[in-house]
């Protein structure tokens, strides 16, 4: 049954990285709606096939020890954690609905995070690594590029601007809808091309991945973020090191700790700087000073387990019931707009899942980096995997959740800590 089970993790694997990006009905009136219905589907049909293939033959072997001993590893259990307080957060909210799915078009209520969640456990158990499946996940991001050029030269094949925008000039690109989720999405995307273009050893690989680096440039040009260079800088300094000092030393595993400690300083400082100004970093400036000022008018008891996860926005319009004053400089700011998020996701799990919440997130986040440094430096797969890692957390500084990477994430995860078996 483990290789059904692996059939099933390729599956699921391939169905997020294809589908999701580029799924959508042709228009960009509520797409991140669908692509969240999407998403859950397609867990749903995942945890079909999973029980169909495993259940069964796993009930029949409860009683193996070999089985018992190695059920849950440092990494699972922390994982197990953070979902435990998610759940709780949610279900002790103002309003459990709201927390299971979320912010409608975000869906990243306790439900999404859940899932994912399951997709870690689920990957790091049955998934084996296979080189063309890498090489499929960064095509399939090559269609998604080429359209978001293509907006930005005024073009519009898939008439997605069909209520008369400007594709040259629009928020919105490709198949994603706001160019910031396209640019979270390659965050992901871009460190396997670069790491590979370092890596491999087949010539026509190399030459393929350099051509993608090459439309990826003119992609960040057109319609990037800085934050797109940052994910390129990340994977060329690790290819670099891996290339060319393989038998130097990244970092001793005790010192791990102490680090993702700096790390969250440093970051920590950088908001308190930048929230001084608010207009800093495109506006976040002001939106981490008001998250700040959101999470510090909580009760006691939210500020440890939050008002429910992706309800910021919720707990947002209560807090401006209680302060008009601060209703007053948002509309001045924003002409009323809703803000649906801190713009950080550390900042959002603090605001809806609480100091717990947020502490068990990081938990989690040094775990796997701890399982890398112990078993996965010089293994192709779990390298490939960890810069996408750290690719995708050092943009959640500055971005937040989404179905269009946030579940990839997830995967990628479940890849660096996945068991031998």
């Amino acid at each position: 049954m483990k290789k059904y089970k692996n059939y099933v993790a390729l599956f699921y694997v391939l169905s997020v990285f294809f589908v999701i990006p580029i799924y959508n009905k042709g228009t960009y009136d509520n797409i991140s709606v669908h692509k969240t219905d999407a998403y859950l589907f397609l867990c749903g049909v995942t945890l079909i096939l999973y029980v169909i293939t495993s259940v069964i033959e796993d009930l029949q072997k409860i009683n193996d020890e070999s089985l018992r001993k190695r059920t849950f590893s440092e990494v699972d259990i922390a994982m197990a954690v953070f979902g435990g307080l998610v759940l709780i957060s949610a279900l002790i909210s103002k309003s459990v609905k709201e927390s299971m799915y979320g912010v409608p078009g975000f869906g990243m209520g306790a439900l999404a995070i859940c899932l994912m969640i399951l997709s870690f456990f689920f990957i790091s158990r049955y998934y084996f690594y296979n080189n063309w499946v890498m090489h499929i996940i960064v095509a399939s991001s090559v269609l998604p590029t080429i359209l978001a050029i293509m907006n930005r030269m005024g073009f519009d094949p898939l008439s997605m601007f069909s209520n008369g925008g400007d594709p040259q000039n629009g928020l919105y690109v490709s198949t994603f809808g706001n160019y910031g989720w396209y640019s979270e999405y390659m965050a992901v995307i871009i460190p396997i091309a670069v790491y590979m273009v370092f890596m491999t050893k087949d010539k026509m690989e190399r030459l393929l991945y350099g051509l993608y680096i090459v439309l990826v440039i003119f992609a960040i040009i057109s319609c990037g973020t800085t934050m797109m260079l940052i994910s390129a800088l990340i994977a060329v300094m690790f290819a670099f090191k891996r290339k060319f000092l393989p038998d130097r030393k990244i970092v001793d595993v005790k010192f791990v700790p102490w680090i993702v400690v700096g790390v969250m300083l440093v970051y920590l400082v950088c908001v308190l700087l930048i929230s001084r100004n608010g207009d800093l970093a495109n506006g976040r400036g002001y939106i981490w000073k008001l998250s700040f000022d959101l999470y510090g008018s909580l009760p006691f008891d939210k500020k440890l387990i939050g008002v429910g996860p992706n309800r910021f926005m919720y707990a947002l319009n209560e807090y401006f019931e209680a302060h008009p004053e601060a209703m007053g400089e948002f509309n001045a700011r924003f002409n009323g707009l809703a803000l649906t998020s801190a713009h950080s996701e550390y900042l959002d799990y603090l605001v809806c899942t609480g100091i717990m919440g947020l502490m068990a997130y990081l938990y989690v986040i040094f775990r796997v980096v701890e399982r890398f440094l112990q078993t996965g430096l010089g293994k192709k797969d779990r390298e490939i995997a960890f810069i996408a890692v750290i690719s995708y957390m050092i943009y959640a500084f500055a971005n937040f959740s989404m179905v269009c990477a946030t579940p990839m994430f997830f995967i990628l995860m479940g890849m660096v800590a996945k068991e031998r078996r």
